[in-house]
């Protein structure tokens, strides 16, 4: 039985998230063309430098307790990853989720003439799909006005009435304008409408590709840096996720 272990609450000074296509490639024997083909499965390659201290300066020892817990690398980490931009550019809030309304413990369902309404928990916004110049877009209506409202590599996802959801990546940045209005190309087909959340993390499973050491110092702080590739579960017999931090 393989555990995956949530990321703890540590503190990030540096990260990249990344991906790789393994590819073959050959050349024909008798028209000599290169000829390229995939090898194996796309994956998320991600480095993560760690402060020591971090929130409550607790990070050298959640990360010395999180080896202990991946046993050299046998079991998995799960970490909510952050966009390649998101630790470098101070960007609007525009996340968003979707507000569940119970009475008695059963689910209230809203309705607007006959429809039913999401409620989000930050700001309405919505949108749906079209294409701008050719490629994969989202029209989205109720951004802040004239402002950048997402950067390529952002992740931008739409969840319509009956709690569907679909997520793509930002291709360019996207502007609103004086309506808070912005076409935003994507790198996918959206095929759903309705409330859209921009600049949300990625939960993802990696294995740990080294198990990190860090020398404290006399003065000053410290940190460690990990590697990590992603995995799949159906790579596993089976897994558990834990987290020991909550």
């Amino acid at each position: 039985m393989t555990d995956v272990i949530a990321w703890p609450p540590v503190g990030l000074t540096a990260w990249e998230l990344t991906r790789v296509d393994p590819v073959s490639r050959s050349v024909g024997l008798l028209d000599g063309r290169p000829r390229t083909s995939s090898a194996q499965r796309s994956r998320r390659l991600a480095t993560a430098q760690v402060s020591a201290f971090g929130p409550d300066r607790a990070g050298a020892g959640y990360i010395e307790m999180l080896k202990e817990f991946l046993a050299g690398g046998r079991h998995l980490v799960r970490v909510d990853c952050p966009s390649p931009l998101s630790p470098l550019v101070t960007s609007l809030n525009l996340k968003n989720g979707v507000m569940q309304w119970t009475s008695g413990g059963d689910d209230m369902e809203w309705t607007a003439g006959g429809s039913d309404l999401l409620w989000s928990d930050n700001i309405a916004l919505t949108g749906e799909p079209r294409t701008d110049k050719g490629w994969p877009a989202l029209r989205v209506e109720g951004l802040p006005k004239n402002s950048i409202v997402a950067r390529p590599s952002d992740r931008i996802t739409v969840t319509d009435a009956n709690g569907n959801t679909e997520s793509s990546r930002v291709l360019t940045v996207a502007r609103s304008g004086g309506l808070g209005n912005a076409t935003i190309r994507t790198r996918d087909a959206f095929t759903l409408s309705g409330l859209v959340s921009i600049g949300d993390k990625e939960s993802i499973v990696f294995e740990a590709l080294n198990m990190p050491r860090a020398v404290q110092p006399v003065s000053g702080s410290w940190g460690y840096d990990w590697n990590f590739r992603e995995v799949f579960q159906d790579e596993y017999d089976s897994w558990t996720e834990r987290n020991p931090w909550t």
